[in-house]
């Protein structure tokens, strides 16, 4: 997979004396830095992270996603002049006032690492993971910035819970970690999911089954407070929700299936780097979204936003589209702001 973000063949001559400070590190973040580097701007990239990459690097499994090219690209844009600030969180280690006040123009692509949590009785057993931190705990310690005793361990059957990419990419890490059987239980049917097909067959061709019309109920642990089994309630559909998808309606039929490990992957919620965007003038929607013209330009002039951030979670190919074009409208916001 070949992922240049620079979009020059050499470093631009001539400057722009214009500072950009990029909020996260992910597709969309690196793929702006990318484009305006070329342009000649200053560019500093924040990112809470150890190393650059976001979900390309932590959050999916290296076992489908090698890193090297990844990596490479991210080599390019330090040797083109793009400057990662890693470790730090922006409202908590350096104030969101700062960043306002220190650059030309701001560009947030923090994505949507908030995980909802899972509203059953014995969610909180051991054994019961989230899935995208599952992710990054595997990945941290991969990738060295974890000891190996903090890889999450996963039991000889694990059940997931949920339809969508992070679920697939939970089980084919479960399978890659020893699990001998894998099951991702999701409360519609195939065609429903929010899985890519592609990534279905994927996890199929890894060994990971697939149960369609179930709803976890509850997790069953043991005397010790572990995993024991979950209770699945079968589903059937109903009329279309606010998705535009088929409704589960419970049945009022259970089953139970021993487990070892359960992982919730239900959903992520966007996470913008400030508590109270009232307080900076920028408007986010009731799911905490950041609102954002065709331009990705937000309610406070000079502030963009891009990514996950605004859309909640989608596709990497999204957000890199949505960089693209935010970075040119920055360009030409930059053009015409007075000195």
């Amino acid at each position: 997979m070949n992922m240049r973000f620079v979009t020059c063949k050499e470093p631009p001559k001539q400057l722009s004396g214009r500072k950009i400070a990029i909020i996260g590190a992910g597709p969309a973040g690196l793929t702006a830095a990318g484009i305006l580097v070329c342009k000649g701007h200053s560019i500093d990239v924040y990112d809470i992270l150890p190393e650059p990459g976001g979900l390309l690097v932590f959050g999916i499994p290296t076992i489908r996603m090698p890193k090297d090219k990844i990596m490479e690209g991210i080599n390019e844009l330090e040797r083109f002049g793009v400057r990662f600030i890693l470790g730090k969180t922006i409202g908590k280690d350096i104030p969101f006032d700062r960043i306002l006040s220190e650059y030309d123009a701001v560009i947030i692509a923090t994505g949507a690492w908030k995980e909802v949590q899972p509203d059953v009785p014995g969610a909180n057993a051991r054994g019961v993971h989230l899935a995208l931190d599952f992710l990054l705990k595997v990945a941290l310690v991969e990738r060295g910035h974890l000891e190996r005793d903090k890889l999450p361990k996963v039991g000889r059957r694990v059940i997931i819970i949920g339809g969508g990419n992070t679920a697939i990419d939970a089980a084919i890490t479960s399978r890659h970690y020893g699990a001998e059987e894998v099951i991702i239980a999701y409360r519609r049917t195939r065609e429903h999911m929010p899985a890519r097909e592609t990534e279905i067959r994927t996890a199929e061709k890894a060994g990971v089954k697939f149960m369609f019309l179930v709803s976890p109920t509850r997790v069953i642990p043991d005397a010790s407070e572990s995993v024991k089994a979950i209770e699945l309630e079968e589903m059937t559909l109903g009329e279309p929700d606010a998705s535009g998808r088929p409704q589960p309606v419970p049945t009022g039929r259970k089953t139970t299936i021993e487990c070892d490990t359960v992982i919730f992957a239900i959903g992520q919620k966007p996470t913008p780097p400030f508590d109270d965007p009232g307080k900076y003038g920028i408007k986010v929607d009731s799911a905490g979204r950041i609102i954002v013209d065709e331009n990705y330009a937000t309610t406070r002039p000079g502030v963009f936003a891009i990514g996950d951030v605004v859309t909640g979670p989608k596709d990497i190919a999204s957000a890199i589209k949505a960089a693209k074009v935010a970075a040119e409208a920055v360009d030409r916001y930059l053009a015409v702001m007075p000195r």
